[in-house]
């Protein structure tokens, strides 16, 4: 794979936006209202008190717009947080003195780009104010580079196997019926029932619910407010819906945020890959768009993503330790999985 293009401190990301931190404080701050959590709005954190491992209980700062133990929202990631301290330009080092004073065991980063601006100077603020910097877990994000190649140099890089799933398999496809890809905005309540179906039958469990589903409403409403793109992807044959992708563009970047298709349906035919070949294909000639975005996550039976992306970058969950007894807490666990590993 080549070199990745993170966003950077001078590219916001859909994370960063103000759609998604406006409409996650809107969802999310008020299931917040109970003694096991604590608002900073001064810092743009909250703090959730619960137990780790069975065994320990801890105090975690954690900011705004990203999940934490006991809170399920929806996981962000690229996190880059910045804000201005003084008469400074805006940085994560503004943040993260912002944060300082409400620290009382841990602050919690998760999917930090490990090469990237953001963690060094997270390393740099951990050593210079007495904090443990640890790296509680890692991933992988994958993406398409759209803008320096065309959709058929594309393809010619790919496996042949993935290539027969994500264009090749067009042709056959074709035979059944009429196929058109269209973008269902603004008809977002028929876009969630449509694929909270397609996740019931997958995963035995709606997408978007409750909470989640109030943000992500919200979420698409205020992108397109705000001059950005959704785009709410059908894949139809003839008059039916066989598969989904949400696709959010920020910054000329397209997340693939999530999607859903019918299993099984056609014999040959992986609905969801090819779904997803039409997209690639509209960014590569879309001058708009300079990367589609796969992030992070394994699909059900396996790792799509790595066989369509073209770009790929480690992601971790950073823990600044404060509390002397956690971070030796952490060492004894790590030490401990690694003896089992052997």
């Amino acid at each position: 794979m080549t070199g990745y293009l993170p966003p950077g401190p001078d590219r916001m990301t859909l994370f960063q936006t103000t759609a998604w931190q406006q409409a996650w404080q809107n969802s999310w701050l008020p299931t917040l209202q109970t003694p096991q959590f604590k608002l900073y709005p001064a810092a743009g954190a909250y703090q959730v008190r619960h137990v780790l491992k069975g065994l320990l209980r801890v105090s975690s700062l954690v900011p705004f717009g990203c999940h934490a133990p006991l809170v399920g929202s929806m996981r962000s990631e690229y996190w880059h947080h910045v804000a201005p301290i003084e008469k400074q330009t805006p940085s994560v080092e503004g943040w993260l003195q912002r944060a300082l004073p409400y620290i009382k065991d841990q602050l919690l980063l998760r999917d930090v780009a490990l090469d990237s601006a953001a963690f060094q100077a997270i390393a740099r603020f951990a050593t210079a104010h007495n904090l443990a910097l640890l790296q509680r877990d890692e991933s992988i994000a994958y993406a398409v580079d759209s803008e320096h190649q065309s959709f058929a140099n594309y393809l010619s890089i790919l496996g042949a196997n993935t290539r027969l799933k994500l264009f090749n398999r067009r042709k056959r496809f074709a035979q059944l019926g009429a196929i058109r890809v269209v973008n269902m905005w603004p008809d977002t309540r028929a876009f969630i029932e449509q694929i909270n179906v397609f996740h019931l039958a997958r995963w035995g469990r709606p997408c978007f619910s409750g909470t989640n589903r109030n943000f992500v409403e919200q979420l698409m409403t205020q992108l397109v407010a705000d001059g950005h793109r959704v785009d709410l992807s059908a894949l139809m044959l003839d008059e039916e819906i066989v598969s989904v992708l949400l696709d959010l563009t920020v910054e000329q970047r397209t997340y693939n945020l999530q999607g859903g298709f019918l299993e099984d349906r056609f014999k040959g035919i992986s609905l969801g890959t090819l779904h997803f070949g039409y997209q690639i294909e509209k960014a590569c000639v879309d001058q708009g768009v300079q990367v589609y975005d796969f992030m992070a996550g394994a699909g059900k039976h396996s790792n799509y993503k790595v066989k369509l992306g073209t770009m790929s970058t480690k992601l971790v969950d950073l823990a600044l330790v404060k509390s002397p007894w956690l971070a030796v807490f952490y060492r004894l666990n790590e030490q401990k999985n690694r003896l089992l590993k052997c």
